[in-house]
């Protein structure tokens, strides 16, 4: 028997879990963020532990919808609730700096549950609060604009993961979790070691065999993240897991996009390190007082540009330039998904988009459209 999950709650997982693997501190909060005014429910959060100077730690407010065909009124209505809890937050800075303390040695599962775990009645850090809204398929055009309008950022996602669409994966999570509940405890030996958690981990699979007359409580959502970030350590999800890992975050001109590449996260750092090192070697000085310009670029030719199911979003299919390019990467292959505010005709010939990979590293890549493309494909 298939457990009644709504799809979208499982899509806000799979953003999380994407978060994740691009560096956040991410997860599912156990309590609601007290603002000025009221409590707020969020179901993921992303920290980024800053290391630029003026700039305090960000605090990624996620919300999310998977693929559906564009509906105006629930869609502004989920940037309004967005809009609304960013600003009940932002009054509740402390007059003394309450700062997120450095990782050191520690981990960032404990960090996050030392922040967002216990119950507090308001946030009391002093961070800046951003706002993502994240979707696949279409989104109403004027809540887009609404949302750029307020500062929150939309991201598109794709609609094929693992070459299989979401909802296929939607089907699949809920009829796995369906058979981890067993008489004698729990069928997923990740879970099964947290010893302490099984009654609640029982409590919510329990729960989820009958419609829900609600939305689930934090608690509840939180226990349930940890399961689905179980389920994914399993052979049968591991296609899904591993299109998950391979989707990163990039910025084209300081704003977010999705880029789906096919090696490994360490033929990146590989790549990223042999750029720095190779221009290193060949420069006479590096001098920092300069206008920006990388150090090197990683060059990728775009072979192919179509709309993506959201009329507003292009897919950019690439792969990556033969000459000068790393070993590691000599077979990447991908492809990028850019809103049409982000890039005009005369840009989208020729950009560059940065990935950051660690802390103080990123990979910047210039991609380059084929001088045999057809110019219909681009509007």
């Amino acid at each position: 028997m298939s457990l009644y999950i709504s799809g979208d709650k499982l899509f806000e997982y799979m953003v999380a879990y994407i978060l994740r693997n691009n560096g956040y501190i991410a997860g599912v909060p156990r309590r609601k963020l007290g603002g000025r005014g009221t409590q707020h429910e969020v179901g993921v959060i992303g920290i980024d532990l800053n290391n630029s100077p003026f700039c305090l730690n960000t605090v990624l407010l996620v919300a999310a919808r998977g693929p559906a065909p564009a509906n105006h009124t629930a869609d502004m209505q989920l940037v309004r609730n967005l809009k609304a809890t960013l600003l009940d937050l932002e009054q509740t800075l402390p007059s003394r700096r309450e700062l997120i303390r450095d990782l050191l040695d520690n981990n960032r599962g404990d960090l996050f549950h030392r922040i967002y775990g216990g119950k507090k009645a308001k946030e009391t850090l002093t961070v800046n609060y951003v706002g993502g809204v994240f979707v696949a398929g279409e989104f109403s055009y004027p809540a887009w604009e609404y949302a750029n309008a307020h500062g929150i950022y939309v991201v598109h996602l794709p609609e094929l993961m693992a070459g299989q669409p979401v909802l296929h994966w939607y089907r699949q999570i809920r009829s796995l979790m369906s058979q981890i509940l067993a008489l004698d405890g729990l069928t997923l030996p990740g879970l099964a070691k947290k010893t302490k958690k099984i009654p609640d981990f029982r409590e919510i699979l329990l729960l989820l065999q009958q419609p829900l007359q609600g939305e689930l409580i934090p608690e509840h959502s939180h226990d349930l993240f940890t399961i689905f970030n179980e389920l994914l350590r399993t052979e049968e999800m591991a296609p899904l897991a591993r299109s998950l890992q391979r989707t990163a975050l990039a910025t084209i001109n300081g704003y977010p996009v999705v880029i789906e590449y096919n090696v490994g996260y360490k033929a990146l750092l590989d790549a990223a390190l042999s750029v720095y090192e190779r221009k290193i070697r060949t420069i006479k000085s590096v001098v920092p007082a300069t206008t920006y310009k990388p150090l090197d670029v990683v060059h990728l030719k775009v072979s192919e540009v179509t709309p993506a199911s959201d009329n507003q979003v292009l897919r950019l299919s690439y792969q990556v330039e033969q000459e000068n390019v790393p070993p590691a990467i000599q077979n990447l292959a991908g492809a990028v998904y850019v809103p049409n505010t982000v890039l005009d005709k005369r840009s989208m010939k020729r950009f560059r988009l940065k990935m950051p990979l660690k802390a103080g590293l990123s990979l910047v890549c210039e991609f380059c459209q084929e001088t045999n493309l057809s110019a219909g494909a681009v509007r």
